[in-house]
Order: structure tokens, then C-alpha cells, then sequence
């Protein structure tokens, strides 16, 4: 009789409630063994050189290095399955390979299709190829592009350009559209789900802003290891930086 195969599992996703989420349904499944969990992904290259795991389960976007960039920096390469808050057709490509790509919220019937998959697979996974795959994904990504973002105002629908978009922010479970003239408006899309949509304009620069690249007038330092940032907007906003996004930062000042 063949014993059960255990697959090391590790988790790497920057936000608590959805490595909660996973962790439980994981818990459900026998073949999963959990060895770890990452919020960024730079923990996420340490604890994959640290404890070899067979399966990734892996946020694309992140601060500091995305998924991406995790993947294509680590000797150890593992069975990697996405996990993206949006549902976009380029990931397509990776049911073609020894990858798969699950939408949040992740679900347990989506889940168990990836483990059936990855328990059928016939050949050792290959790193360049990935990549490749990754490549073609990155590639379809930017063509792309968002003009505009759709708000409700009351009966209406409202569509405000994403080049008068000064920032978003968000405070408790809202996100606040603040454009450069200082007008507000609300939006039912959470800031992770912006961030990936948006992340050929807008960068995040804090857990709670996510802001406009085009719209940047002055970085410096500030307290702490941090940095400000002040806006080319209305009120001259300034915003103060988390520590874990000086990755971002540099992204930001780099010529």
C-alpha cells in the first residue's frame, strides 16, 4: 500500500486575513504539510532557502519584491500556485505549466483542483520555463492599460481619470479616491486589488496609500528609516511612508 505524499507548504502573502484564510483550508487537506508563512518577499526567499518547501502558494503583488521577483531570484524552485485578487486571462498560461493561479478569495473546490493537479504532474518542474511563462504574462499585463476608474455617486456611475487621481487611501474597510484638487470619492475595491490593477501608474507606499507615480513633486527623508512624500496636488499632501516599502522608495527615486 503507498503512503500518503506530504507536499512542504509554504505561504507567502502580505496581508494577514488572506494567509488566515488559506491556512485553514490547507488545514483541511491531508497531502499539505505547513512549514511557513511569509508576509513579503524578502521572508519569502529566506524561508524558501531555509526550508525547501515542495509547494508555494505565492501573492503576485507585494511590497518590496513582488512574487515574480521572488521566484526569479531563488536557487530552490518549487511547485508554485498564484494566488491575485484579480482574474485576468493571461493567467491562463500557467495551466500550461508545472504552475497554477487561484482568484481571491481563494475557495477550498479551487484549491483541491490545484493539488490534483500538481499530484498529476509528470515531470519535475523547470525553472526557465516558468520564467518564460512569466515573461509572456508580464508582457500581456502592459498592454493592459486603464484610463479611467468607475465610482458610484449616488444613482450615477462616475468615471474619474486615473491621471487626476492623486492617491487612495484606505482607513478601516473603506477606500477613499482623493484627486489632485482635492475632491473625494469612495470605491468598493480594496487598496491590494487597486495596487494590481494599477501598477503600471500607481505604487504603494504605505499599507494604507497607494499613490499616483506622475503625480510625485518631492521625496526625502524622514524619521525612522522612513521617507516622505509630498504630492503635486491642491493641499501639497504629504505623506509619511511604511518601512516595509523602502524597496518601492527606491523604485520611486531610481533614474
Amino acid at each position: 500500500m503507498n503512503s500518503l505524499i506530504k507536499y512542504k507548504t509554504l505561504i507567502v502573502d502580505d496581508e494577514v486575513p488572506a494567509r488566515q484564510r488559506l491556512t485553514t483550508i490547507l488545514s483541511e487537506f491531508e497531502e499539505i504539510e505547513l512549514v511557513g508563512e511569509a508576509s513579503n518577499g524578502i521572508e519569502a526567499l529566506e524561508l524558501i532557502q531555509q526550508l525547501k518547501p515542495d509547494l508555494l502558494f505565492l501573492d503576485i503583488q507585494m511590497p518590496g519584491l513582488d512574487g515574480f521577483e521572488v521566484l526569479k531570484n531563488t536557487d530552490h524552485f518549487p511547485v508554485v500556485i498564484f494566488c491575485t485578487a484579480y482574474d485576468d486571462y493571461a493567467l491562463q498560461a500557467f495551466e500550461t505549466s508545472a504552475i497554477d493561479y487561484i482568484v481571491k478569495p481563494v475557495k477550498p473546490d479551487r484549491v483541491q483542483k490545484s493539488i490534483e493537479k500538481i499530484k498529476n504532474l509528470k515531470t519535475e518542474v523547470e525553472k526557465e520555463k516558468i520564467i518564460e511563462v512569466i515573461g509572456q504574462y508580464m508582457n500581456q499585463k502592459k498592454t493592459q492599460k486603464l484610463t479611467n476608474i468607475p465610482v458610484k455617486v449616488g444613482d450615477r456611475m462616475l468615471f474619474v481619470k486615473l491621471s487626476d487621481i492623486s492617491y487612495f487611501h484606505a482607513e478601516e474597510k473603506y477606500v477613499t479616491i482623493v484627486d489632485r484638487v482635492g475632491k473625494t470619492y469612495l470605491t468598493d475595491h480594496s487598496l491590494k486589488y487597486l495596487e494590481e490593477k494599477l501598477s503600471d501608474s500607481f505604487i504603494r507606499v504605505h499599507r494604507a496609500f497607494l499613490i499616483n507615480r506622475n503625480l510625485i513633486q518631492e521625496v526625502g527623508k524622514h524619521l525612522g528609516g522612513k521617507s516622505f512624500i509630498r504630492m503635486d496636488d491642491s493641499n501639497s499632501t504629504k505623506i509619511i511612508t511604511g518601512r516595509y516599502y523602502q524597496e518601492n522608495i527606491k523604485k520611486i527615486t531610481r533614474f
